[in-house]
């Protein structure tokens, strides 16, 4: 593949990767977990990290809270193929909107072969904050889930976040820059390229996106809440009070009932 080189960063036909500490998406500058336990500096694909980005502003768009939760999961047979994990994510997310009777889902994750000749999963999570804001029910099914195909869950440190759309509309993006950081994992490129594999290497879901009070995609930080507010304002109907004609009101009863037009 051709390729050139040029700021940190790998362009090929196909595919940009960037060993950068942050990425810029959408005017947005986001850190990347780029840097490995052995203190490497590792590449990361840049597709990915857009599409978790645009999964996690899809989700705010729709709640003003959002629940993000990662962990892995571990298969015993190796395959070719992504079927185990398309059964997983397909069952699990049924099984979240069952139990929050919620209609959103988000997902991502990503497809690893490394030393051992079988691959691995990481997975993340994106759920209504309204509903859930710790761990322990979404990790439970997904164990649940998963022990019906034969795999295992990895469960990791500090693996949840919740990400307010409030916080955000003040500037304050600390909490969204942690979640984004620990996404940006799974977009690293070590362990991704397989000779002879043919699988994709990672896949997210499309969370159609509400438009912004500008009535543009929804982007993170959009304030809703004065949207929603100004609005509702503005298609208040007012009502006038009509007031009584001295005229008719000085009429007798007979009088009423007399042609205005003779």
């Amino acid at each position: 593949m051709w390729v050139k080189i040029t700021f940190g960063k790998t362009e090929g036909l196909m595919e940009i990767l960037t060993n950068a500490p942050t990425v810029t998406i959408d005017g947005l500058e986001l850190p990347i977990q780029n840097v490995g336990k052995d203190g490497k500096i590792y590449n990361c694909y840049v597709e990915p990290l857009e599409k978790i980005k645009r999964e996690i502003d899809a989700m705010l768009s729709h709640h003003d809270k959002v629940f993000v939760l990662r962990f892995d999961i571990h298969v015993h047979t190796y395959s070719q193929t992504n079927a185990v994990i398309s059964t997983f994510r397909k069952n699990y997310a049924a099984r979240v909107k069952r139990y929050y009777k919620t209609k959103n889902v988000a997902y991502v994750w990503c497809r690893e072969v490394e030393k051992k000749k079988k691959q691995h999963y990481h997975f993340a999570v994106i759920v209504d904050g309204n509903q859930t804001w710790v761990a322990g029910a979404l990790l439970a099914m997904a164990a649940e889930v998963a022990s019906v195909q034969d795999l295992s869950i990895g469960y990791c440190d500090s693996p949840s976040y919740l990400i307010r759309r409030a916080d955000l509309a003040k500037g304050d993006y600390s909490t969204y820059n942690e979640a984004f950081h620990r996404l940006s994992y799974l977009a690293k490129e070590r362990g991704k390229t397989i000779k002879a594999e043919r699988a994709k290497s990672y896949h997210t879901s499309r969370i159609d996106p509400r438009l912004n009070e500008n009535g543009k995609v929804f982007m993170a930080g959009d304030d809703y809440k004065k949207w929603v507010t100004d609005k509702a304002k503005n298609n208040k109907v007012r009502r006038i009070k009509s007031t009584a004609n001295p005229l008719i009101t000085a009429m007798t009863d007979d009088e009423r009932q007399l042609p205005l037009f003779a």
